[in-house]
């Protein structure tokens, strides 16, 4: 089953744009904090209408040649939790 998450993608003209994407769980190598990004929000280099507490993350899936990385939004143990809630939903059928 797929999880529902929130990207931020840099578009060719280099503004940011958010993106909804579905992510396979067993793909996902690692999620950790990006702060940087939480620095961006507050310069206003991304979309408008982002609370200014919105955290942001890391997440690295692996693909089959390459591994690719995405900043979500959310926190890792948010990540963690929509990722879990997905595997019971599964298991429960």
């Amino acid at each position: 089953m797929l999880v529902k998450l929130i990207s931020i993608e840099r578009a060719i003209n280099g503004s940011y744009t958010l993106k909804e994407v579905l992510i396979n769980p067993k793909h996902i190598i690692m999620v950790t904090d990006a702060p940087s990004w939480k620095r961006r929000l507050s310069e206003g280099v991304l979309p408008s209408g982002l609370h200014p507490e919105t955290a942001f993350c890391r997440m690295i899936l692996a693909d089959s040649n390459y591994n690719k990385e995405m900043v979500i939004i959310g926190t890792p143990s948010e990540i963690e939790n929509k990722v879990s809630l997905t595997a019971k939903r599964i298991l429960r059928g």
